[in-house]
This record gives structure tokens, C-alpha cells and sequence, in this order.
């Protein structure tokens, strides 16, 4: 009997490569710019996670950053340089993406621009036309030069502020502190009502990040076109872009596995992973390439799993799990490989 068709998608940025692109084009070409994305990256959290603005999506801080690295003079050229020059894969990715794509149709659903996923398709020999991005073209807006100053005293404004504090729980602008509330409003006059009229603000508007339900219309968009049921999904994310694809596989009865994810990827996933390196999603994508959802979980119940105190090797380097029976371990083993594979300040990051 032929197996029924069946594809892999995943995330960019987590699952196969270390960098937050947008955050590190902050951080080179921004004064104090990884801080300033820091704050705009919880903000988007806030915005996604907490009000839930109306037409606004999770990863949308890649629409929030642009006004700020055309006010520094950032071109279309910068980008692709410094992007070009700054792929860092996980451990194993090139190898595991090749195993993969033998297997079954691949494809990768990434929030991050353009000129990254280009870099990276050179890199890996990854067909750039099974990727999905966000286009990003800064050369086509030109900001007047009183714009460009506005811009660059309000990023030293927002950088007195500290990093939103959301607490659990929380369910509106009345669970925040005061001196959170007070930067929520300060952001919320400056990219919906000052920037308004501008051209800071058009710009705003046109880049239109592939993050949180964007994914999860891309996403259904390829099975579409391919003519593969939900249950033939397998999807790999990380972050709370990822949230409403993860979790609309795992509705659909495919399989959703978070990969060294944060809380808001694991809470979504059915399945969850911490290692160092892309073999597991290899050897997952064959057990799913061969059995479907049935065989992921045999073959999660049956990863070998280290004694206590025991060295880490081989496949008990990864710790794989279903994430209704042990969420808590989980998003621990995957909160501190986060922080060992991706590093402490990206890890911190929706």
C-alpha cells in the first residue's frame, strides 16, 4: 500500500539556523539597537499575545523595525550584505534539511526578510521558491530629513524605558505596571497615531510580516496547493510566530513539534524537543515519512532517555517528549538549549 503524500515546513530562525536577523541588523546599523529591538520585540508580544490588535500579528516587530533603520540610513544593500555574511546554522541543519527534503516535499515558512532566507537558500542549495518570507525593500521610501531626526530621537526615548514586564496571566493594559502602561501608551502614539500622515508610517504599513496567522495562511496555502490533508502536515517551529501554525496542525491531526521553543511553542505543539543539533527533526521526518502522526509518537515513546547524571551522547543528547504529558520538563529542557544553542539575548525573545 502507498503512503499517502505527505510535507515537512518549518521555521527558519530556531529550527534550522541560530541568528535573529532582524535583531542582529538592529544591533549593527542602530544605536543601543539590540535594546531597541528588545523592547519592540515584547511590545509585539503585548500587541499579539495580551490586546490582540485588531489585523496586527505575532513577528510583526519586523514591521515595527524598518522607519527606525531607514532613519539610520539603512539600505537594501546593507541588508543583504550583512545578512550574507551572518548565516549561522544549527549543528546539523545543512545534513538534516538534505535527509528531509529526500523524503518528502519541503518547505520553510520564515517572519524573517528576505535578504536572509536568500543567504541562507545559498548556503544550504535550499530552493528559494519553496521559501515564504518578508519582503523588506528600503531603497523605495525616501524619509525627509526632519523625519529621520524625529525618528532617531524617539528610538534614545524609548531606550530610557525598560523591556516590558507582562505577567502571567495577564489579560489587558490593567495588569501591567504603571511604568509598563506608560510604555505601552508611548508606542502606541508613535506607530499608530504620530506616524500617521508620514512617511515612516507608510512604510509601517507596507511591510507586512509572514508571523502568527500569516504563517498559518502560508501554510495552509501549501497544502492546498499540494493537494495534502492536514494530517499529512508536519510542521517545526520555535517562537509564538509559530503559535497558530503549531497549533492548527496538532487540531488537524498532523504532527506539530516544537524545537527548542519557547513557551509559547511548546504550549502549541503536541510534541517537543530540546537538543543541539537538527538530527532529531531528521530522524522525526522519517518516522513521519514512513507512518504518519501514529509513528512520530512511537518513535517519541520510544527516544532513549539519559540515566540521571549520565553524559550525554548520541540521541539522548536531545530530550523528546509529548507535550501533554511532561509540559513543564519540556519547556525547561527546551528554555535552557534555547539560551545554550541560540544564546541568552535571542532566547529572551518572543
Amino acid at each position: 500500500m502507498t503512503a499517502p503524500p505527505r510535507i515537512y515546513v518549518t521555521d527558519c530562525e530556531g529550527p534550522l539556523s541560530k541568528n535573529d536577523n532582524a535583531q542582529e541588523l538592529a544591533e549593527r546599523f542602530i544605536p543601543g539597537g539590540a535594546e531597541l529591538f528588545a523592547r519592540l520585540s515584547r511590545y509585539d508580544d503585548y500587541l499579539a499575545d495580551i490586546v490582540h490588535r485588531e489585523g496586527y500579528n505575532a513577528g510583526d516587530t519586523l514591521r515595527l523595525l524598518p522607519p527606525f533603520l531607514k532613519a539610520f540610513e539603512v539600505t537594501d544593500e546593507d541588508v543583504e550584505r550583512f545578512s550574507a555574511e551572518r548565516v549561522l546554522l544549527v549543528p546539523g541543519a545543512l545534513k538534516a534539511l538534505g535527509h528531509i527534503g529526500s523524503l518528502m516535499a519541503t518547505f520553510i515558512i520564515s517572519t524573517s526578510y528576505t535578504p536572509y532566507l536568500r543567504a541562507l537558500c545559498a548556503l544550504t542549495g535550499f530552493p528559494f521558491e519553496r521559501v515564504w518570507c518578508t519582503e523588506l525593500h528600503l531603497d523605495a521610501w525616501a524619509l525627509p530629513a526632519a523625519e529621520k531626526a524625529w525618528l532617531r530621537e524617539y528610538a534614545e526615548r524609548v531606550l530610557t524605558r525598560r523591556v516590558l514586564e507582562i505577567p502571567d496571566g495577564a489579560e489587558g493594559p490593567g495588569d501591567l505596571a504603571a511604568e509598563d502602561r506608560d510604555t505601552v501608551a508611548e508606542l502606541d502614539r508613535l506607530f499608530w497615531i504620530d506616524m500617521a500622515g508620514k512617511v515612516s508610517g507608510e512604510l509601517l504599513a507596507a511591510v507586512r510580516p509572514v508571523g502568527g496567522g500569516m504563517k498559518l495562511a502560508a501554510l495552509e496555502a501549501i497544502a492546498a496547493a499540494h493537494g495534502v490533508s492536514g494530517a499529512d502536515v508536519m510542521y517545526v517551529g520555535d517562537s509564538i510566530t509559530d503559535a497558530p501554525a503549531l497549533a492548527a496542525v496538532r487540531a488537524w491531526g498532523g504532527v506539530s513539534l516544537s524545537f527548542n521553543g519557547n513557551g509559547y511553542a511548546v504550549a502549541a505543539a503536541e510534541f517537543a524537543a530540546a537538543s543541539p543539533d537538527a538530527d532529531v527533526q531528521a530522524r522525526l521526518a522519517r518516522a513521519f515519512a514512513d507512518g504518519g502522526r501514529d509513528g512520530v509518537a512511537a518513535a517519541v515513546r520510544a527516544w532513549p532517555r539519559p540515566a540521571p547524571g549520565a553524559r550525554l551522547s548520541g540521541r539522548t543528547r536531545a530530550r523528546v517528549g509529548i507535550v501533554a504529558e511532561e509540559r513543564d520538563a519540556l519547556a525547561e529542557a527546551s528554555a535552557a538549549m534555547r539560551r545554550s544553542v541560540r544564546g541568552e539575548r535571542v532566547a529572551r525573545l518572543g
